[in-house]
């Protein structure tokens, strides 16, 4: 990387410039990871489906919404992704989607503030845009967050998972209108 590139911290890589237009997300190849320390020692890793999500993009400005599927929590240890289900963390038979959006993103920005629902409850989640990239008409971003949870009604840090989650996010989507 040239000096001139260090010295540009607010640029995201991008191959080309984004089309303006509205996508639909792929929820095939859209994907939720996180990762959350339990009692302070191990690492608990998992994954949730995007389940539905739209993004406009308009004069190099996005906006989107989308939906995860809090249901389809994964960590591989069914135990405890029956627990994250419950009312102490997710409570799914209620809240069986976490919500989130963007508005009025600025594209070369390295990052944005988005809202993410839980349990009915919003907040404001810092995201850093790793990358933005075009080819022909299907879009790849890649985000990250540190999710704080304490605003959010879940049991409490002391009952075992960190206040922080780490989430990173892949978004695949296709141009379903293009703009006029």
């Amino acid at each position: 990387m040239s000096a001139a590139e260090q010295n540009q911290p607010d640029q995201v890589a991008s191959s080309t410039a984004v089309p303006s237009g509205t996508y639909a997300v792929d929820v095939q190849e859209s994907e939720v990871r996180f990762r959350a320390k339990a009692f302070g020692l191990i690492w608990v890793r998992g994954t949730m489906p995007i389940a539905e999500g739209t993004i406009r993009i308009t004069d190099g400005r996005l906006s989107g919404v989308g939906e995860i599927a809090a249901d389809a929590v994964n960590t591989r240890v069914a135990p405890r992704d029956w627990h994250l289900r419950t009312s102490h963390y997710l409570g799914t038979s209620k809240h069986p989607r976490i919500r989130v959006a963007a508005d009025d993103v600025e594209l070369s920005s390295k990052g944005a503030d988005s809202v993410v629902t839980v349990k009915g409850t919003p907040g404001t989640v810092p995201v850093e845009v790793r990358e933005i990239e075009t080819t022909g008409d299907r879009l790849r971003i890649e985000v990250a967050a540190d999710l704080d949870r304490s605003p959010y009604p879940m049991l409490p840090p002391l009952a075992g998972v960190s206040r922080i989650v780490h989430v990173e996010v892949t978004v695949r989507a296709t141009l379903a209108s293009p703009a006029s």
